[in-house]
């Protein structure tokens, strides 16, 4: 097979009835560690699943591994380039206020001269831009939290475009290292921080939150905004590496219970959650 271009992407397509789309979407959490984008258009009774990657190569893998009980209408599988991506964005992110003082600003729209401390971004292949509930969840508590605690020290656990990190660093965090388990999230990233001159301010590297190692030392303040089977397992981690207070997002509701009991089990208590229905973020203080 020839070697996609640098700047392709693979992206598998799957059409599936309505009542199978929340546990395809689950799977491809767990299993791909990918946020799969969903349609479903009004009155339909079937919906569309896309998933991107960074290679023709992993999206055509991907389908082969699929589960075989699936009841699915059709897979695709198909290369796309980067023009292909910016044109989604640029379809589906917009400018947007978050929280009391922030907002997020796609780089090829125009500042709005508001007053709001603005964080620009392009998320690539990542999907932190403000727009999810759980970015928007964390976004909103790292503000809460940073009047609170005035943290001097911070960790972004799956840092994903950066978005975080880089909020914390406009909002007076003065050290922060942000990693995570994807090598293109990193370089997404960098080119964020780059986009907003905060480059120099933050600590980016790739480590995986289940394995020891990835914290020099413990934080005042850590945000992990990832799934909720990774929360689970590694919530000994993280309660060592916090020293005030978490920020845990990318959980479920009906998971939320699950992932608070854990961290209080630990030793943590939960000083809030909040839920759209369908996704949960859930703020806790350390015992340390």
């Amino acid at each position: 097979m020839k070697k996609n271009d640098s700047n392709d992407g693979g992206q598998l397509i799957l059409i599936a009835q309505l009542d199978e789309i929340e546990k395809i979407c689950d799977w491809i959490r767990t299993t791909l560690q990918k946020e799969p984008v969903e349609w479903v258009p009004p009155l339909a009774e079937e919906g569309r699943i896309e998933i991107y990657f960074d290679s023709l190569d992993e999206a055509e893998k991907a389908h082969q591994n699929l589960p075989a009980n699936w009841k699915l209408l059709s897979v695709e599988t198909k290369k796309y380039g980067e023009q292909d991506w910016t044109t989604f964005w640029q379809h589906h992110f917009k400018t947007e206020a978050i929280g009391e003082n922030l907002q997020i600003v796609p780089e090829w729209e125009t500042i709005p001269e508001t007053g709001r401390t603005t964080i620009v971004i392009n998320p690539g292949l990542s999907f932190g831009t403000g727009g999810h509930f759980t970015t928007r969840f964390c976004l909103e508590a790292l503000e809460e939290s940073i009047k609170t605690i005035a943290p001097e020290r911070m960790i972004d656990a799956g840092t994903g475009s950066g978005i975080l990190s880089i909020a914390a660093t406009k909002l007076g965090v003065p050290t922060i290292e942000a990693f995570d388990y994807d090598p293109i999230c990193v370089e997404q990233s960098i080119e964020n921080a780059q986009r907003n001159n905060v480059e120099n301010q933050i600590k980016f590297y790739q480590a995986d939150i289940l394995q020891p190692g990835w914290f020099s030392a413990p934080a005042d303040l850590l945000c992990a905004n990832i799934l909720t089977s990774v929360l689970l397992e590694a919530a000994p981690l993280i309660v060592r590496a916090t020293k005030k207070r978490m920020i845990l997002s990318g959980i479920r509701e009906v998971e939320a219970d699950a992932v608070a009991d854990t961290f209080v089990q630990l030793g943590c208590r939960e000083i809030m959650r909040d839920g759209d229905g369908h996704w949960c973020g859930i703020i806790l203080d350390s015992s340390s």
